[in-house]
């Protein structure tokens, strides 16, 4: 398979941006993952399918992490432009959730971004 990659040396909530040009794949993960994924080998990612960009990816903890935006399928291959980045931490963002997410995952990240520009009864002074 063909893939775009990228490697960054991040801490802990810093923000990895991906922008992409075609709904595809965008993977994040360890060194050691990204190993295996180039072997064929089982591996564990962050990320998933998304369809618009940019992807936006907090880093959950300090590691060596590897940016792959696959170029479609060994048998259906696809021409895919992207670029990434690193920004700064920042509380009000969040990452971005894949399309192929579990339900109870972009379900939960709905609820979430639904009630953040609320303010709890109690602090809305009633």
């Amino acid at each position: 398979m063909k893939f775009l990659h990228k490697t960054f040396e991040l801490k802990k909530k810093e923000i990895i941006e991906v922008d992409i040009d075609v709904a595809t794949k965008v993977k994040f993960m360890t060194g050691r993952d990204f190993k295996h994924y180039k072997q064929g080998k089982t591996h564990t990612y962050y990320g998933g399918f998304f369809e618009e960009s940019p992807v936006r990816f907090v880093v959950p903890f300090e590691s060596v992490w590897n940016v792959v935006v696959e170029k479609g399928t060994f048998r259906n291959p696809m021409e895919v432009n992207g670029k990434c980045g690193v920004l700064p931490p920042n509380s009000t963002v969040r990452s971005t959730v894949a399309s192929d997410a579990p339900e109870h995952v972009r379900l939960a990240e709905a609820a979430e971004a639904e009630g953040a520009g609320e303010l709890p009864e109690a602090e809305q002074g009633l």
